[in-house]
Formats: structure tokens, C-alpha cells, sequence
């Protein structure tokens, strides 16, 4: 089957650890999404806001070590577009976008995220919890929302062809945005807080918003957004797909595991390599195999290629 998952924080997991992102015991690695049939990663640059400032040149360090890779390993690309993409999946191989987590990074310049673009980043989520320049993540309120300077990018992503992430907004910012956007919208990292009540986890106007865009919403694998204990196993995932279907329809849900940033996992899925796991229960519960498709990556594989 072919897999698209809209988040991960492997390769900044990865380099950090110096450890190799073809083969590691991280939570994902090329080696074992080599072995579905074709695979879309999103591999999030992440910065530790404890450790180091968030700055483009920071960003482009990653992009290269990610780049390294690509010019090593016969199985990965990196794809900068749609044409990119398509021919990875016809190739069956492992197909990269890079992505930036937190609008940060930008430092109040809006001539940076041309610079991030360059670097061949595609995706940017917003913020992460903390607020910033562009506005208030859902663990710090201090604009009031989406701010001017995060108006502006906005805008100016969906004229260059980079798509708006608004996993970790809170909600005024959230709204901004929607308000603001013309193109789809994704929440690449993000579950149904009508499941599980989490601040990180989306309410269900904004699940119908994202949908009305065109958008998805990648379900996240992290147990303390699935679920309370007992209630975050494999079946648990499966609740918040079941209610992002029916809120918005078969077209919105799709994968955001967070593999590598997140602290644990469903017990019954340790990795990429058990990503069947999730599929199989679906199934067991008569979901049709064109759902399971496109819940397992044609959703994403259509946002990627409607704005890259």
C-alpha cells in the first residue's frame, strides 16, 4: 500500500543523535518505508527552543544533511513539487518533503521565508505551543491571534506554493488563518478533542473548516493525545479517524504520527514498520479498501499535489 504521513521529527532526531536516517532504531527510517509501496515522508525541521534560537540558517543545516541522504540513497528524494512527487511514487521509492515546525524561525522577516523556500522547505507550521511573530500557539497566548507580520506570510506561502500547517495554533489563530487562506490548510499533526480532550487536539468546527479548505488532518499517534490510559491503543487512533470521517467526511483524515518527536506510542505500533497494524484493525471493522487508501495517503498525496 502506498503511505503518506504528514509529520515526523526523524531527521532532526536523526542529526541530532548522529545517527543515520536510512537505517536506525528511531521510529522511522528509509529502510523500513522502503518496504510499502511508494511512501510520502514529511520530515519536520524542529528547533529545541531550551537549547537554540530558531533561525533560517539553523534550518538550512538540516535541509542539507537531508539532502546529503537524498544524493546517497538510490530508494529516497526529496521532492520540491508535484512533478517531484509523482515520479517518486511511479518509482515506488521514499519520497521526502521538508517542513519547518514554527514560523519562528523567520525572525520577523518576511524576505526569509523566500530563503526557506529556497532551501526547499514546503510546509510550515505556524507555531509550536509557545507564541511568536505570527501569532499564538495553543500553550502561549500573547497576540491576540494571527498578528499582521502572520497575515502576511500566510499569504504569501500560498503565492509561492508552501502549504499552511496549523497543527499547535491556538484557536483565534486558527480562525485567522482559515480566514486567510485560499488554499488548503492542513493540521499535519493533530486528533478530534471531542475523543480526547487536549489542548493540542482540534475541536470540531475546526475539523469541518480544515475540510471546507480542501484540507486534511493527519492523526497523531501520540498516546497523550489519543487517549487516557487504557483508551490510547490502536483502537483509540481508530476512534479519532471515525470522527474526523464523520464530522468531515472520508477525504479529511490521514496520517500525522509524529514519529521521533513524540515520547510513546500505541503499544501495538513501534514504528513505521508497523503502520499494518492500524490498517488490518480498519479493515476488521469493514472499512472499505478505498477508504483505508486514501486515509493511508491519497488525502495527502492530494493537498501535496493541489499546492506544491
Amino acid at each position: 500500500m502506498f503511505i503518506a504521513d504528514g509529520h515526523c521529527d526523524t531527521l532532526t532526531e536523526a542529526v541530532e543523535k548522529n545517527t543515520s536516517l536510512v537505517e536506525n532504531t528511531l521510529h522511522w527510517d528509509i529502510s523500513r518505508a522502503s518496504l510499502y509501496d511508494g511512501f510520502i515522508q514529511v520530515l519536520a525541521i524542529f528547533h529545541d527552543r531550551e537549547k537554540m534560537k530558531p533561525s533560517v540558517s539553523r534550518v538550512e543545516y538540516y535541509a542539507k544533511k537531508a539532502e546529503a541522504v537524498a544524493n546517497q540513497a538510490a530508494n529516497f528524494v526529496l521532492a520540491k513539487d508535484a512533478g517531484h512527487i509523482k515520479k517518486a511514487i511511479d518509482e515506488r521509492k521514499v519520497c521526502g518533503i521538508l517542513a519547518v515546525e514554527g514560523g519562528d524561525c523567520l525572525d520577523g522577516k518576511t524576505e526569509n521565508l523566500r530563503k526557506l523556500y529556497d532551501i526547499g522547505i514546503r510546509i510550515m507550521t505556524l507555531t509550536w505551543n509557545n507564541a511568536n511573530e505570527l501569532g499564538d500557539g495553543c500553550g502561549q497566548t500573547l497576540n491576540g491571534g494571527l498578528t499582521p507580520f502572520g497575515s502576511e506570510i500566510v499569504g504569501l506561502m500560498q503565492d509561492i506554493g508552501m502549504i499552511v500547517d496549523v497543527s499547535h495554533a491556538d484557536e483565534k489563530t486558527f480562525w485567522d488563518c482559515i480566514e486567510e487562506c485560499r488554499k488548503p490548510v492542513i493540521a499535519s499533526h493533530s486528533n478530534a478533542r471531542a475523543v480526547h480532550d487536549h489542548r493540542r487536539n482540534l475541536y470540531d468546527d475546526q475539523i469541518l473548516a480544515i475540510a471546507k479548505t480542501n484540507g486534511v488532518i493527519g492523526v497523531n499517534f501520540y498516546t497523550e493525545f489519543v487517549g487516557p490510559p487504557k483508551k490510547n491503543d490502536v483502537n483509540g487512533l481508530i476512534r479519532h479517524i471515525e470522527h474526523i470521517c464523520a464530522v468531515a467526511g472520508e477525504d479529511t483524515a490521514a496520517l500525522g504520527a509524529d514519529f521521533d518527536g513524540v515520547e510513546s506510542l500505541p503499544e501495538q505500533i513501534r514504528g513505521v514498520h508497523d503502520l499494518d497494524v492500524l490498517f488490518n484493525s480498519l479493515a476488521r471493522l469493514n472499512y472499505s479498501d478505498s477508504i483505508i487508501r486514501k486515509i493511508a495517503g491519497e488525502n495527502l498525496l492530494r493537498v501535496y499535489t493541489d499546492v506544491l
